[in-house]
């Protein structure tokens, strides 16, 4: 694994649960291939808690990429793996004020709801939908409104074709246990199950990146421009061997990439670039790893307890089934520009190229001005 530098008390634990679950990818590659096979986790500034407790349980934390050898195909299926991403549009709608946002957004899940077969997640999670503003040149991006767009591609989720690891999906049958000590597992699929998984993650990234504009263009209007500035992944398999969990991968050829803050708080699009410690070779080419966030902490120890139906974290216990979202010993970083903006592009180097300013946004916890 990776060095993280300078890790919070909240890393520091994940990061020695994260070398276990490297471990666990290497001994259940290692069985499927019938040779030794290695495996490595790079994790980002941004590592972090999911809200979700069973990818927790099965080993696997925000924030950190994932990969290992193998000859056989495997995947890991506690990464819960979806396809969950960032997208940009510069238009040339304007709402006079947060309540005729509101009822923009509210139509656009409205029609969604009744004419389409997309669901509508844009409040679920730290999913969001945000107008924000340019406001000085100079930058890569032109002063004007542009419309951010954070969600998954949600009809592929917990479905019978979905790929979240639910008791009855296409692949529930196929899926085998490689058991560590103190309650610690892998849990994963091989061969065929996993080449077809595979196959549909990568289907993704263009499914999602049209889901994006036709969401994004129900919101604007029809009367209103909507240009594409980037569409960005942040969760997904970069390759057949890895798993990204909050952690975009970069062509270095396309390195322009967001970095996302607070509720209220400017947004930045970062021009990544070579020569820092967070370089990798897929079988898609090298790619550049950098954090989509901040990543969320907690307030007290997590003190991990790992039980065969509940998740032990910060004194309590959880079952599987439940979320982390909106718990009170949980939240998102801080964020200073000048000192955490510094730490992370020292990490993952790159420039800032634009700035975004939220005006208006629309989201889990509330609609925001």
């Amino acid at each position: 694994m990776r060095t993280l530098t300078a890790p919070d008390a909240t890393q520091s634990e994940i990061l020695t649960q994260l070398t276990v679950t490297e471990a666990l990818l290497s001994r259940a590659a290692t069985r499927i291939s019938g040779r030794a096979r290695d495996a490595e986790i790079v994790p980002m500034p941004d590592l972090g808690l999911p809200h979700n407790v069973r990818r927790i349980h099965g080993g696997f934390f925000t924030g950190a990429y994932y990969s290992w050898e193998s000859d056989v195909p495997m995947v890991p299926v506690d990464a819960t793996v979806n396809l969950c991403g960032v997208s940009v549009f510069r238009t040339s709608a304007d709402f006079c004020d947060a309540a005729e946002f509101s009822r923009c957004v509210a139509a656009a899940k409205a029609k969604l709801g009744k004419e389409s077969r997309y669901v509508w997640n844009f409040a679920r999670g730290n999913h969001f939908i945000i107008l924000a503003e340019v406001r000085r040149d100079g930058g890569l991006l032109p002063p004007g409104r542009y419309l951010v767009l954070h969600a998954s591609s949600a009809e592929f989720k917990d479905q019978y074709n979905g790929l979240y690891p639910t008791a009855d999906n296409w692949y529930a049958d196929a899926i085998r246990h490689e058991e560590g000590e103190d309650g610690r597992y892998l849990r994963y699929i091989h061969g065929a199950p996993a080449e077809r998984f595979h196959r549909l993650v990568r289907m993704l990234e263009d499914y999602q990146r049209d889901r994006q504009w036709f969401c994004a263009s129900l919101v604007a209007g029809r009367e209103n421009s909507l240009e594409e500035v980037l569409s960005v992944p942040h969760y997904g398999m970069p390759d057949s061997c890895s798993v990204a969990i909050g952690c975009q991968w970069l062509d270095p050829a396309r390195p322009l990439a967001p970095l996302l803050t607070r509720p209220g708080a400017p947004l930045y699009l970062v021009q990544a670039r070579s020569g820092g410690n967070n370089e990798v070779t897929t079988e898609r080419g090298r790619r550049l790893l950098t954090p989509h966030g901040l990543g969320v902490s907690s307030d007290a120890a997590l003190d991990l307890g790992f039980h065969p139906k509940a998740l032990g974290i910060a004194g309590r216990r959880y079952p599987l089934e439940d979320s982390l979202a909106g718990e009170s010993f949980t939240a998102i970083r801080d964020f200073d520009r000048d000192t955490d903006l510094t730490r992370i592009l020292a990490d993952c180097p790159g420039t800032v190229a634009a700035e975004l300013h939220q005006k208006y946004s629309y989201y889990r916890s509330g609609e925001h001005q």
